[in-house]
């Protein structure tokens, strides 16, 4: 398994600005091996605080992004390992803003083509002060790689969406599919922000960008993970915020036969079991059940507050769905506050990463 972490950085005034590692596994256990640490150039040159899924190419090469760069707009990565072992770092693109994107956060996902997609939360040129963000695409080619910008939000008032802060999906139909943190339609559970909105994007030519759902509050708010699909064409992910009980949601996107998109509230949380995890993307195994992660809430202290959990939603019959609670974190040598997506094998395990407690107290 291979990943990264973002921890406080010089670049901002502190100690630390993140490393890509990975995790082998042996009779022995689990071995760690540092791929990368950021920052290790001047001016942070090479970028910073890593977030997001990694991609992996057919070579194992892996690509991510990361804030900082000489021009402190981000960068795009790859990590290249050579046949004895080692891990080569070159910064692929550097993201300038403008016109161009600024600040990718939501790590990138491959087409078929080798083309590299994500978002960008960054400030715009019409509400410097929001992080509006764009969809770009990164094309491989003979001089290096090129950017170009997909989409920019808030082109429609806001009532697009605006400041996405997760991956973007591939659906079974071949278009993107994401989610933004706020925009659409002004609602008093959110303020002038707006609670954010679901939608989807061609990978025409020309794409075509659509809201498949603006959310209102009541049926959850700020969406900061990314969608999952099932093979029916179906889309699931959390919120952050609100429902019945102000502590986010789980939720379903399903085309009916008109072609439009039914949106359904899957589960509540409580106030016991707070918050679906601001970076956690749902997964899904073979038999339909959904796993995610809460950052705070479960039985566990850190800090006062819950050290959060793993769920597992199980899908029964006339669209019930049973929650179950699998593990509520202590804060201690098992962690506390689970970040990040889950990853689950064909035994159905579940790996991820806690950003709080151990032995050191980090993670």
């Amino acid at each position: 398994m291979v990943g990264v972490n973002a921890t406080g950085c010089g670049l901002f005034g502190y100690t630390g600005c993140g490393t890509a590692f990975e995790l082998s596994h042996s009779a022995g256990g689990w071995t760690k091996t540092l791929l990368y640490t950021f920052c290790s150039e001047s001016n942070c040159a090479d970028g910073a605080l890593p977030n997001g899924d990694l991609a992996i190419d057919a070579t194992k090469t892996l690509y991510g992004t990361a804030l900082g760069g000489s021009s402190f707009g981000g960068t795009a990565f790859a990590l290249s390992p050579d046949s004895k072992g080692d891990w080569h770092y070159t910064v692929i693109y550097e993201f300038q803003g403008g016109t161009d994107a600024i600040d990718p956060d939501g790590g990138l996902i491959f087409d078929k083509s080798g083309n590299l997609y994500g978002t960008a939360g960054g400030p715009g040129v019409f509400f410097p002060d929001y992080f509006i963000g764009s969809i770009f695409v990164l094309h491989p080619g003979s001089q290096g790689w090129s950017d170009r910008v997909l989409y920019t939000f808030c082109s429609q008032n806001c009532r697009d969406g605006f400041s996405p802060a997760a991956a973007l999906a591939w659906g079974p139909d071949g278009d993107l599919y994401g989610a933004t943190n706020n925009g659409g339609a002004r609602s008093w559970g959110c303020r002038s922000r707006g609670c954010g909105v679901l939608f989807s994007l061609t990978s025409s030519k020309e794409p075509k960008y659509k809201v498949l759902r603006t959310l209102a509050g009541a049926d959850g708010s700020n969406p900061m993970s990314a969608l999952i699909s099932d093979d029916l064409g179906n889309l699931y992910g959390t919120t952050v915020w609100d429902g019945a009980f102000g502590t986010g949601t789980v939720f379903r996107l399903s085309r009916t036969a008109n072609g439009r998109w039914k949106y359904s509230v899957l589960h509540e949380f409580s106030l016991g079991r707070c918050c679906a995890n601001f970076r956690s993307a749902l997964v899904l195994d073979a038999r339909g059940n959904l796993y995610g992660t809460t950052w705070t809430g479960g039985s566990g202290r850190c800090y006062g507050q819950g050290c959060g959990l793993i769920y597992k939603l199980t899908p029964g019959n006339h669209d019930t769905w049973k929650y179950t609670d699998l593990y509520n974190f202590t804060g201690e040598s098992d962690g506390g506050w689970p970040t990040g997506r889950l990853a689950i094998d064909k035994n159905g395990n579940l790996y991820g990463a806690a950003a709080w407690g151990g032995k050191a107290r980090t993670g």
